[in-house]
């Protein structure tokens, strides 16, 4: 463990090597390592197990400050803090799981003086316009990155396959952030095409000044 760590920051401070390559190897096993963190919860364990052991902590403490009423309230406040904190996984599921694929939501409302039921429909915003509307030019070279080593035979080698790797990791990086943004603009007037029109703007506006920016340098 020690030599492969000893290893990774070689890699990652060795002249020699070019500096793209040294981004793309630090992008590609930032990726595999928090992809191996969340399928086999390592860091997760670890979090729980100190939550466990501060939340344990905390109600000795309320034991032995039950009469100081100012301690135990601090001491509460540390309690929700503990209880309130989130892994990052839990963060990322919290979020992702307030985005729906479906366009339109129905809230049942039961009148309690009869028994029929009353029927209103949301307009929520659609995932995959949501993320396309504010993503589209990464979205539309996504296919061509993903088969890149299919065709280009320099992106079959050690350091291709390195750049191809860490280009995947941040471009779903670079999406989901986008997109997690894009959703915390409130509904514009009832109705989400608005907001893939705005999300559409904010893209094209964001790439115009990027071109503009690069010609300039």
């Amino acid at each position: 463990m020690t030599e492969s760590i000893k290893h990774f920051f070689n890699l990652l401070f060795d002249n020699s090597k070019s500096w793209t390559f040294r981004t793309a190897a630090g992008i590609s096993i930032i990726g595999f390592l928090i992809l191996t963190d969340i399928t086999l919860s390592f860091t997760y364990n670890i979090y729980i197990n100190n939550k466990i052991d501060q939340l344990e902590k905390i109600q000795t403490l309320k034991k032995d400050y039950k009469y100081d009423s100012l301690k135990l309230k601090k001491i509460v406040f540390l309690e929700n803090k503990i209880l309130n904190k989130e892994h990052y996984t839990e963060f990322l599921s919290r979020n992702l799981s307030n985005i729906s694929f479906k366009s339109s939501i129905k809230d049942q409302n039961v009148n309690q003086s009869t028994t029929d039921t009353i029927t209103t429909t949301k307009p929520i915003q659609s995932l995959f316009w949501m993320v396309f509307s504010s993503n589209y030019l990464l979205v539309l070279i996504s296919p061509f990155l993903i088969l890149l080593p299919v065709y280009n035979r320099e992106s079959r080698t050690g350091a291709g396959i390195l750049g191809w790797f860490a280009s995947l990791v941040m471009i779903v990086a670079i999406v989901t952030l986008i997109t997690w943004i894009s959703y915390q603009i409130p509904l514009i007037w009832h109705n989400p095409i608005w907001n893939y029109i705005l999300n559409f703007l904010i893209h094209t506006l964001l790439l115009i000044l990027i071109v503009k920016l690069n010609k300039k340098n």
